[in-house]
């Protein structure tokens, strides 16, 4: 039985959105994402799976309001105050972008299947593409006015512009494009114990030193990387242990 092409169109829409919010991290990259109320998470890529030598690292689905930042994490043990300090961005633009991308992504999957699917028909899908671009041309123009802010050159919105306008499932993707352009310069693990809540941080430790874990694995034992490497996951499992959970 032939799938409905409906059903297809759907399925591209939702493929195209996933394909492009997905990232392709190297080994010593991760990606600090942030709620609009000012709490970090800390991510990495697939461990268990490569893509050209690269770990896929695909956000939540149904968070494309929050921005994300990938950092570089150079696995050693750093001296206190070594390496750059990055300020985050204001969030105010990106409280102003959210609601866009919801309004966005309801015209795209809210209204559009419902015409496919109901009698509403051609109404529905019409009201949804004017939605779509009234509100990517106002989102847009926001990006404009704020790249400033926002750190970004004219001819960088002018490519946000482009794909939003000519892939609409991009669009909703917006606020992630954004920050991922930040490209900010402090080590990962500094920047994660520092931004994140100290529960949230200690949370996340096992999972930071079971990539430390993995890193020492493929290395030859004795080598200087791999002494690095024990020297960097003694000093985490201090961290882990000193936790107050732990205790």
């Amino acid at each position: 039985m032939p799938i409905p092409a409906e059903v297809l169109l759907l399925a591209a829409m939702a493929g195209l959105y996933l394909y492009d919010s997905a990232r392709l991290l190297h080994a010593n990259e991760g990606v600090l994402m942030v709620s609009l109320g000012g709490r970090w998470s800390l991510h990495f890529g697939a461990e268990h799976y490569t893509l050209r030598g690269k770990e896929p690292f695909i956000p939540h689905p149904l968070l494309p309001h929050r921005p994300l930042f990938a950092l570089h994490w150079k696995q050693q043990v750093a001296p206190a105050g070594a390496g750059p300090r990055w300020t985050p961005p204001p969030f105010g633009p990106y409280k102003v972008l959210a609601p866009m991308v919801w309004l966005m992504a309801l015209a795209l999957f809210g209204l559009v299947p419902l015409g496919l699917f109901s009698r509403f028909g051609n109404v529905a899908i019409a009201a949804g593409i004017l939605l779509f671009y009234a509100v990517a041309l106002v989102a847009l123009g926001f990006t404009w006015a704020r790249r400033s802010s926002l750190a970004l050159t004219s001819r960088q919105v002018g490519a946000l512009a482009f794909e939003s306008l000519t892939c609409p499932p991009f669009a909703i993707n917006l606020v992630r494009h954004i920050s991922w352009l930040a490209k900010p310069q402090e080590e990962l693990v500094a920047a994660g114990r520092r931004l994140l809540r100290n529960e949230d941080w200690h949370a996340t430790l096992p999972a930071v030193i079971k990539r430390v874990d993995t890193a020492i694995s493929w290395e030859a034992e004795g080598t200087p990387r791999a002494q690095t490497l024990a020297a960097y996951q003694a000093a985490l499992n201090r961290e882990l242990e000193s936790c107050p959970s732990k205790k």
